[in-house]
């Protein structure tokens, strides 16, 4: 019963913050600039962008698809994967992000993230479908669909091999069947092994270790959150550390090799990536809000978008505030341009 009402309480404050964001003003445009922040606004499936350089934000500078989940900039462009349109749609940062024709990757597929392997290639992970889509982004075509297991989440392209994540929630149950990570490799698009992880993998990163560090959320109950630490070149789980609530994405300082972890209304998290040493917990969050997504720099500063109040706040590594930024409604992912 404790589980039910747990994934209950967690959808209606989903639905909750989704029916109270305000909408978004008129469509602005924005210049092409050297070093960005660029941010899905998902109250008004829109994007905004943060001028590094100038401390200028640019609100609403187009629109995107049906609950956009994920921003990644690659050569000039803007990819925005749609869970709920099932499309990828790409902008022209250039030239006043002038829409592309968007990458329609076919209904009841659910893309959550997707990652380059190259210029023209892509893969996206699905959620409903369980696939991994191999996916030409010049001609905007499916090449490949890859069975990789329930609720397949997280992606990320390591050691010349794809590993997706599969969260493998069971709607009849309320709760999580084993999870895993699946490996493919991408010069034949074949399965070559599923990994067994803990409950829940929802976002997954290669660390400084050189290790792959997965997000387990936990059940948001009584199954609390770790960082399973895969090996790469052997594709075993070699170690675990325990970092408790229920934490959702990850981000990698390289400078100071601490691993960053959101916390939905909460913050951060933080862990030391060589020492496996929790910095921050459930109890002592960076911030203390925010936390619907998080990225860093190079410069080892941290980005917190804050669902609530409409902001993107930059920190340092001390948690200090550098800067706050006013965006569109609700931000959630990010990406990041430098030059």
């Amino acid at each position: 019963m404790k589980k039910v009402f747990a994934l209950t309480a967690c959808i209606a404050m989903l639905i909750l913050a989704f029916s109270t964001c305000e909408d978004e003003p008129e469509q602005v445009e924005a210049p092409d600039v050297a070093t960005a922040v660029y941010v899905i606004n998902s109250g008004g499936s829109s994007i905004s962008v943060i001028d590094l350089e100038a401390d200028t934000v640019y609100n609403n500078v187009t629109t995107v698809g049906t609950y956009p989940n994920q921003l990644v900039y690659k050569n000039g462009l803007l990819y925005c994967v749609n869970s709920g349109s099932n499309n990828i749609t790409i902008y022209d940062t250039e030239n006043g992000f002038e829409p592309k024709t968007p990458i329609s990757l076919g209904s009841g597929q659910t893309p959550e993230n997707m990652v380059f392997v190259d210029d023209n290639t892509a893969y996206v992970s699905c959620y409903t479908s369980g696939k991994v889509l191999k996916v030409d982004v010049s001609t905007k075509e499916v090449k490949a669909e890859i069975i990789a297991g329930s609720g397949t989440t997280p992606i990320a392209y390591v050691n010349g091999k794809i590993y997706a994540g599969n969260t493998a929630y069971n709607s009849s149950t309320w709760s999580y069947d084993q999870g895993t990570v699946t490996v493919i490799d991408p010069k034949t698009d074949q399965v070559l092994k599923t990994i067994n992880v803990s409950t829940n993998p929802f976002d997954l990163k290669e660390a400084t270790d050189g290790m792959l560090h997965v997000v387990c959320v936990g059940n948001y109950n009584d199954v609390l959150g770790k960082i399973a630490i895969i090996d790469p070149s052997t594709d075993t789980w070699v170690n675990t550390i325990e970092v408790g609530g229920a934490p959702g994405n990850l981000a990698i300082d390289e400078t100071n090799n601490i691993g960053y972890l959101s916390v939905w209304g909460s913050g951060l998290m933080s862990y030391d990536i060589l020492a496996k040493t929790v910095l921050h917990g459930p109890t002592n969050t960076i911030l203390g809000k925010g936390g619907s997504g998080v990225m860093t720099d190079t410069e080892g500063n941290v980005y917190v978008s804050v669902w609530d109040d409409d902001q993107v706040i930059k920190l340092d590594k001390d948690a200090n505030v550098l800067a706050t930024y006013n965006v569109g409604d609700c931000p959630a992912g990010m990406a990041m341009k430098t030059e």
